[in-house]
């Protein structure tokens, strides 16, 4: 099953039903509920990954919530001491943040520097 997406229409995806027919719905937990049939121009259509309907019920995204970020993702693990641990912790929590998008973008931010170091 194929996913679109329309400057005309945002906020709605545009996909094909179990009858191969295009319908739109709202890019919304259980949007497809909403479902009405698509009668726009296909020529105005962009398709894009059925993966970022999941969540809207579409049955063509698959199953589970949708991604967070558009490219992969992977675990990091990093060995610490429990006191290093804590220091973190409470860093992201003066910063109103998980403590994994912290450490993520402290970590962004150095490799950042580190390039930007290295370049001439």
């Amino acid at each position: 099953m194929r996913l679109f997406r329309s400057r005309d229409l945002p906020g709605r995806w545009i996909g094909e039903d179990k009858h191969g027919g295009l319908v739109h719905w709202p890019a919304e937990p259980d949007g497809w509920a909403q479902r009405t049939p698509y009668t726009g121009p296909k020529r105005a259509l962009e398709e894009v990954d059925p993966v970022l309907a999941r969540g809207t019920g579409w049955p063509g995204a698959g199953r589970g919530r949708p991604r967070r970020h558009p490219a992969q993702v992977k675990t990091f693990g990093i060995r610490s001491t429990v006191d290093e641990i804590a220091e973190w912790k409470e860093c992201a929590k003066e910063e109103h943040k998980q403590p994994s998008v912290w450490a993520r973008d402290e970590l962004n931010a150095a490799a950042k520097r580190a390039r930007s170091k290295r370049k001439p």
